[in-house]
């Protein structure tokens, strides 16, 4: 691998910024396409930004949660289905820096922008034989997989016993050994092209199987290398962040497509919508609660950063409370977005204006099993009342 020279985070968020152009002009051939084109992946590639969170000694930038959140979002008000995937990608490739590095080499050790997929679901079933398992599943729901080559796959193995969250396993499986189900045919964020993975009795090596989800980083075999503070951090609340924080990006572009259409017109009795109190109220409603998103977005990752550079271990209650406000985002996102559809009349549902499209890119974005906000209230409430199950 060649020696990467690792931009300042000013430099990767301008790269970012640089894109936004060019991914609203791409927005409709992805929807179009149903899937995020080699063009755009190429674009994003070459600007470096999968490498935000990719562990160094794999030529990754390793910088830190908040870099990759503004990234995201940046991503995001270019075109939703983008930030989307990059957010989904992007936290996969911090994911490997917990694995082997035997697991890494396989992905990264003759090109080290090789993306990786997934899903976690534990849809796969898995068989010991020697040195490692015989696995076959089906996954839903994989973002962004015509561009990867390889997926982290989530299953159980045959014989174990407990809780399913105790059981569970990330299989990490080369595309070889993968198949593509083109299922995705939805009402919204259609470029993310989250289709099938079916994979029919495959051999993963054990070196290639952890388990998932990852709640203390020592527990995994790839932080004895990768050592800085990045990997310290609480994984679920910045994977959670990664597949919620699209829709505010999508948001804040709303908000800006909303008063370019609105500015100059007239409604039925020729009278300008600008000045009608209900439109202006919708608009700025929007714009407060966006900035309340951001600023605690980008409070979060500060925490999520420090508490890697501390080196402890999360509690569940502050790990629940941080992934708690990142599953709302999409909500509340959604909740705004409805307002300013509603505020922008009959035209706001043309296909020839954006407010529509980007409406449900934030509504599916919502649908995502982790963008759920009722299991972490609750579990939050028991935590604070001391109820135990």
């Amino acid at each position: 691998m060649l020696k990467q020279t690792i931009p300042t985070p000013e430099e990767v968020i301008a790269r970012a910024e640089a894109l936004v152009p060019f991914l609203r002009e791409q927005a409709a051939r992805h929807r179009d396409d149903r899937r995020i084109t080699p063009e755009t992946i190429a674009r994003v590639k070459d600007a470096g930004l999968f490498r935000v969170i990719q562990p160094r000694r794999y030529g990754g930038y390793e910088m830190s949660p908040e870099v990759f959140g503004e990234v995201l979002l940046t991503l995001g008000r270019g075109d939703a289905s983008m930030g989307f995937v990059y957010g989904v990608i992007g936290v996969h490739a911090f994911h490997m820096g917990f694995y082997d590095e035997r697991a890494a080499q396989d992905v990264w050790g003759m090109d080290d922008s090789v993306l990786v997929g997934s899903p976690y679901a534990p849809n796969g079933t898995a068989v010991r034989v020697e040195g490692g398992y015989r696995f076959s599943g089906r996954w839903p729901f994989s973002s962004g997989c015509d561009n990867c080559e390889w997926n982290f796959l989530g299953g159980t193995i045959e014989g174990e016993e407990g809780p399913l969250q105790q059981r569970m396993h990330a299989f990490l499986i080369p595309r070889a050994d993968a198949r593509v189900v083109d299922t995705w045919n939805v009402v919204g964020l259609q470029g993310s092209g989250s289709k099938d993975i079916e994979v029919v009795d495959a051999f993963v090596p054990d070196y290639r199987v952890q388990r998932f989800p990852i709640f203390h980083a020592a527990a995994h075999p790839g932080t004895a290398l990768n050592t800085g503070p990045l990997f310290r951090a609480p994984f679920l609340p910045l994977f959670v962040r990664s597949v919620s924080s699209a829709a505010l990006g999508a948001l804040e572009t709303m908000i800006e497509h909303f008063c370019g259409y609105t500015a100059d017109r007239l409604n039925v009795l020729s009278e300008r919508v600008a000045r009608d109190p209900r439109v202006q109220e919708a608009l700025g409603r929007a714009k407060a609660g966006a900035e309340e998103m951001k600023t605690v977005m980008r409070h979060d990752l500060a925490q999520m950063r420090q508490i890697g550079e501390e080196g402890r271990v999360i509690g569940m209650d502050e790990m629940t409370l941080l992934m708690l406000k990142s599953t709302n985002v999409p909500h509340r996102c959604q909740d705004i977005a409805l307002d300013l559809l509603r505020a922008a009349g009959a035209n706001g549902i043309r296909i020839d204006k954006p407010l529509a499209d980007i409406y449900t890119d934030i509504l599916v974005i919502g649908q995502h099993a982790s963008n759920t906000p009722g299991p972490q209230a609750v579990n939050l409430g028991k935590m604070m009342l001391g109820v135990q199950d």
